[in-house]
């Protein structure tokens, strides 16, 4: 998801607002689904695949559709239960043999099933709905549908729905742990638009009723908030990305008429993106369902292999357009790895922030990337622990998700201080999670044994803590010597933090900070030269008097 960087106060500004909008929106809509869920109702199946049919009218604001449901029982079962808000309504839940009964309750609804749903064995169902979804007032911050026009009066249609989930939209199983394997999407628009999500476009019909069909289809496994809807009077261009092994990745890119020809230009970046993430993180996790760039009429998200593009082809002062790049790299982290509660969200945005900085040091070196996540430094909160409580629909205030996310990863690779192992350790969690919905704890795992290097008090503070750890110190002249005395004051106790510091004039080596004072002879005469290194290291440093 989208957050802002930057310096110019009133964009700062009007971001602050939108995020006070979008978090109150989630907390509004999510807390109305999570009281309404009936735990052993959800967690007896396993979604296999949707297939979702929706025609959508705009200058209605209405849509109507049906998703056919397959599903695998976990255990038997006889009833299960699924979203969808009530602002849509349900007409009949088809079965393969007959109806099927369902009750609604609030954003939930329960199915009945005629007979026992034996443990392995899979069933197909068909939900049809309609009605008028919720619209977003600012998307993506908050979610549901964007109704646009474009520069020549064309309908624009939008849709993000990360913070209230897709059940604002559609029928399905609106939870971050279980992904569709497979998916596919109809997509029925007014004759002269053209309707676009994730995956590849099989077929396009033109009806006879004055609508065109457009046949989407995902071979890999989506998480449903990522299902995306676009449709605009768009043109379509096509390019190709040829990886290090000779490999093809197509590159498709669904923009506004009027902005075919800075698209062309500006878009070139993505295979740098490409490029560059692939450097670090492996290939791209969606071959079989290709890359996109559509434009959108809200600024950016992360949909599968369809990402959301409204930055109006903008490159910040790094160079680069932040949108084409933050967006692409969630389809390694949050994509690919899911996390499987919101409380571990900082999977999605942490690593995806840091990967900005990866994109930069890759296209304009290392001492660039280091300007480039030190102009985040200030706006870490540390007000809240990066790992929220789980099974709450856990929602935010802050931006610590992305930027003290970042830097706990950046500090990683400080401390690590090995290059070769810190980078073969990122592209192997990519490799060992890939398509996986996984928790924090198991990454915080793999990093321990992928390093040998026990990051277990180190995690426990930086994610399960709020405060960064404070480096205390203070300087002693004693018979013509600087003395150091320095401690670590954590939440965590067993916490041992080297970072480095001056230990000769103008040159950094390790020290190691634990709970106890400890004492140091300085090698130079003037206390002054003596520094911390805050450009590698996430610390709060506090100079206290000597008595």
């Amino acid at each position: 998801m989208v957050f802002w960087i930057g310096s110019n106060p009133n964009l700062l500004k009007n971001m602050m607002r939108f995020v006070f909008v979008y978090f109150l929106c989630l907390t509004l809509f999510g807390s109305t689904q999570i009281y309404a869920k009936t735990p052993k109702l959800r967690n007896n199946y396993d979604v296999l695949s949707y297939s979702v049919t929706l025609k959508v009218q705009p200058e209605k604001k209405f849509i109507e559709g049906a998703n056919k449901i397959t599903i695998c029982a976990i255990k038997d079962l006889r009833s299960i239960e699924l979203d969808l808000f009530p602002q849509l309504q349900i007409s009949a839940i088809n079965g393969t043999i007959d109806n099927i009964p369902f009750a609604r309750d609030s954003n939930t609804f329960k199915l009945q099933f005629s007979q026992k749903i034996r443990k392995g064995d899979t069933v197909t169902f068909t939900v049809n709905f309609s009605g008028k979804p919720i619209e977003a007032k600012n998307a993506p911050w908050d979610g549901g549908f964007v109704w646009a026009k474009d520069s020549n009066n064309n309908s624009w249609v939008g849709l993000a729905c990360e913070g209230v989930g897709p059940s604002c939209w559609f029928p399905c199983k609106d939870e971050w742990n279980d992904e569709a394997n497979t998916s596919s999407v109809k997509l029925i628009v007014a004759n002269g638009l053209i309707g676009v999500s994730n995956g590849r476009l099989l077929s396009k019909k033109i009806r006879m009723d004055g609508f065109t069909e457009f046949d989407w289809q995902v071979l890999s496994p989506i998480n449903t908030y990522n299902i995306s809807i676009n449709i605009a009077d768009y043109a379509h261009l096509e390019d190709v990305y040829l990886n290090e092994k000779g490999e093809q990745l197509s590159l498709d890119y669904y923009v506004l008429k009027d902005n075919v020809a800075r698209a062309k230009t500006h878009f070139q970046q993505a295979k740098r993106m490409l490029q560059s993430f692939e450097k670090y993180f492996g290939p791209y996790p969606f071959y079989k369902d290709g890359y996109k760039l559509v434009e959108t009429p809200y600024w950016g998200m992360e949909h599968q292999s369809c990402v959301a593009y409204g930055n109006n082809y903008q490159n910040n002062k790094f160079g680069f357009d932040f949108i084409i790049v933050h967006e692409s790299g969630h389809e390694w982290f949050a994509n690919s790895i899911t996390a499987s509660d919101k409380a571990d969200m900082w999977i999605h945005e942490g690593f995806t922030t840091y990967s900005e900085m990866l994109y930069v040091e890759k296209q304009y070196g290392a001492a660039r990337a280091v300007q480039y996540i030190a102009g985040q430094k200030n706006n870490i909160k540390n007000a809240t622990p990066m790992i929220g409580p789980y099974g709450v629909n856990y929602n935010r205030t802050d931006n610590d998700l992305y930027y003290k996310g970042a830097w706990i990863l950046h500090t990683m690779r400080g401390i690590i201080d090995n290059d070769t192992l810190w980078f073969n350790t990122i592209k192997d969690l990519n490799k060992t999670f890939y398509h996986q919905i996984v928790t924090s704890k198991q990454l915080e795992d793999f990093f321990c044994s992928r390093t040998s290097y026990n990051f277990k008090a180190f995690f426990e503070q930086y994610l399960y803590q709020a405060k960064l750890p404070v480096l205390e110190y203070f300087i002693v002249e004693k018979d013509g010597l600087n003395e150091l005395h320095y401690r670590l004051n954590a939440n965590v106790k067993s916490l041992k933090l080297p970072v480095k510091v001056t230990l000769s004039k103008g040159a950094f080596d390790f020290l190691t900070f634990t709970k106890r004072w400890q004492i140091i002879d300085l090698p130079y005469s003037n206390p002054a030269d003596f520094k911390i290194d805050e450009k590698h290291f996430l610390v709060e440093l506090r100079k206290v008097n000597a008595n």
